[in-house]
């Protein structure tokens, strides 16, 4: 499913939506081993800047479907226990703005006995050694340093802190346990911040920046990778990110439903019990009979189940939904998303399969 579709889709149909049209400021995309912006070498400059790649071997399915990818590469020797690579590009005076992007993150690169990142900046500037926020992933659990998990941090020049962790139970879905890609978007106004991880909205947003260094209002996007280890580093090693299908638009309006919801009558009420494992009721009413569509999606957009399909009289109805799709298998623990439609009123409200 390309980065179009899953746009397209999610922030239409469900929690990504604009009040009103969107200006798109940027797109990267390395379709067909294209660069179509300058990418500019940050931290750490001499290990270079951002490069197309044909997808490797051992990764599967880019979210473009072109086999083209950006990558980035860090290394560090016996002499230099610590690996770091940023490249950056857009505009330093970008203020306000959602940036989103693939990123490709092994879960297990080997032993590691220190830290590894995969990190999605913003804001970046370009001056000195590059300051910069960042959403870091470290997926790794033999990264001994600092559990897997999700993290919000502020670089200044060489100088990391962390200004919050989502640990491995905080991150809805739970922690992912194979290598792959995963969606990682920030939308920021002023200094409040937005995350989400596969366009799941992350737990206890918005964030500020609450550390006393100054506050960072402007800059470009980039991505960063990081690695050290402090007791047997390899005469040489690596880690590489991987990243595709870059966006940045004006910020976005999070709405909470989709559709028209008040039309006077018609009722999609929120499902009971949330989160649930493994049944949960969806109670519905409707000011007359009407052709009734009850639908369910995961985070993805895809459509994993079709409940209802059919006439429905005036008033209250009940409809239980047993976590199956439409083949009778168990759906994994996630974020779904039920639709109904019916005459001209659709609503879309979230739900949470736990297990």
């Amino acid at each position: 499913m390309t980065k179009y579709f899953t746009i397209g889709y999610l922030l239409i149909v469900f929690t990504f939506l604009t009040a009103n049209a969107q200006n798109t400021l940027y797109t990267e995309t390395f379709a067909d081993g294209t660069l179509h912006n300058v990418w500019y070498p940050g931290f750490k400059a001499s290990l270079g800047s951002i490069s197309k790649t044909v997808e490797p071997k051992n990764v599967m399915g880019d979210p473009s479907g072109d086999d083209w990818v950006g990558s980035i590469s860090t290394f560090y020797s016996l002499t230099d226990t610590v690996g770091v690579a940023e490249s950056f590009s857009g505009d330093v005076n970008w203020t306000n703005y959602y940036v989103e992007a693939w990123l490709y993150i092994p879960v297990d690169t080997g032993p590691v006995s220190g830290l590894e990142f995969f990190t999605l900046e913003f804001r970046v500037d370009s001056t000195g050694n590059t300051s910069a926020y960042q959403f870091a992933a470290t997926f790794n659990p033999q990264a001994m340093y600092a559990p897997p998990g999700l993290r919000f941090r502020k670089r200044l020049g060489s100088s990391t802190s962390t200004i919050h962790t989502w640990a491995a139970d905080t991150i809805p879905g739970g922690l992912p346990a194979v290598n792959g890609w995963h969606k990682m978007a920030v939308n920021m106004v002023g200094n409040q911040f937005w995350f989400f991880f596969d366009d799941q909205e992350m737990p206890g947003n918005p964030y500020s920046d609450t550390l006393a260094t100054p506050l960072l209002n402007q800059g470009a996007i980039g991505v960063y990778a990081f690695r050290f280890n402090f007791t047997n580093p390899s005469p040489v090693d690596t880690i590489q990110l991987l990243v595709d299908d870059i966006t940045v638009t004006d910020p976005i309006s999070k709405i909470t439903n989709e559709g028209n919801s008040v039309i006077e009558g018609f009722q999609l009420q929120q499902n009971y019990p949330n989160p649930f494992n493994p049944t949960t009721r969806i109670n519905f009413v409707l000011p007359g009979s009407n052709l009734v569509q009850l639908d369910i999606y995961n985070n993805i957009g895809q459509k994993v189940r079709t409940l209802v399909n059919r006439e429905y009289s005036a008033g209250p109805h009940e409809i239980v939904w047993d976590s199956r799709n439409d083949n009778g298998i168990e759906v994994p623990a996630g974020i779904y998303y039920y639709r109904l439609k019916a005459a001209d009123f659709q609503q879309t409200r979230k739900m949470l399969l736990v297990k």
